[in-house]
């Protein structure tokens, strides 16, 4: 009985270090698929065992959240053989501009998905902020996602005040009031625009910009009010 005992401590023992070693080699593998593609830190290894022990490319999709800031779906086109747009956890969607073939390591063609997100998105900012200057801004505001056009009325905001600046300094002492007279006009249309019956990504968009017009109208009463002629 002893040496029997005896054996099955033995073979415990083997077994042990042998699942220990089976242990350290899964955690080296997933973090080398970690380390090859960082986001996947973001979930846990069960997880990520899931998405690596399948080859279907859309098994990515119900941990896209986890994977990407608001990133609800990725749409799927030609027969599923290619990746050609992002759908938010609302509902609002872009496409990218140079679709993305699931092939190879998930890990590879997840971080080809990243770039292009990132690629996509700033040329569309950079596409936004051009049009801005010669577009209906309730019209341009309908063309873009959200975050785009948050960002391109800022960026324009910053550049219009820099220029009523550079009016001030060349004697025309009535430029910021009228860039003043602008932004309450463009504030009205705003309010009109989110009391129509439009869709609800439309209204958070909308909503948001009123808050971002009212700080801004906000900050040029100010320039009136002390009489700043100055961006310094």
């Amino acid at each position: 009985m002893k040496a029997d005992g005896g054996n099955r401590l033995s073979d415990l023992k083997n077994i042990s270090f042998d699942l220990d070693k089976c242990q350290k080699s899964l955690s080296n593998y997933l973090e080398s698929k970690q380390m090859s593609f960082p986001r996947f830190y973001f979930i846990s290894n069960d997880d990520l065992l899931q998405i690596l022990g399948s080859s279907d490319p859309k098994s990515i999709q119900g941990f896209l959240l986890s994977l990407f800031d608001n990133c609800k779906m990725l749409t799927f086109g030609k027969g599923d053989k290619q990746m050609i747009g992002m759908v938010s956890d609302e509902s609002e969607s872009f496409e990218f501009e140079t679709p993305v073939k699931p092939e190879g390591k998930i890990e590879d063609w997840m971080n080809k998905i990243d770039d292009e997100m990132k690629d996509t998105l700033t040329l569309m900012a950079k596409r936004a902020t051009f049009e801005y200057a010669k577009t209906d801004r309730l019209e341009w505001i309908r063309m873009y996602v959200g975050m785009i056009t948050l960002l391109g009325t800022q960026i324009w905001w910053t550049f219009a005040v820099e220029d009523v600046f550079k009016l001030v300094a060349k004697g025309d002492k009535h430029a910021m009031k009228r860039e003043l007279a602008l932004e309450i006009k463009e504030l009205d249309r705003l309010i009109g625009l989110v009391r129509e019956d439009i869709d609800n990504n439309l209204r958070k968009c909308v909503n948001t910009l009123i808050v971002l017009d009212v700080h801004a109208k906000d900050v040029v009463d100010g320039f009136v009010r002390d009489s700043i002629l100055s961006a310094k």
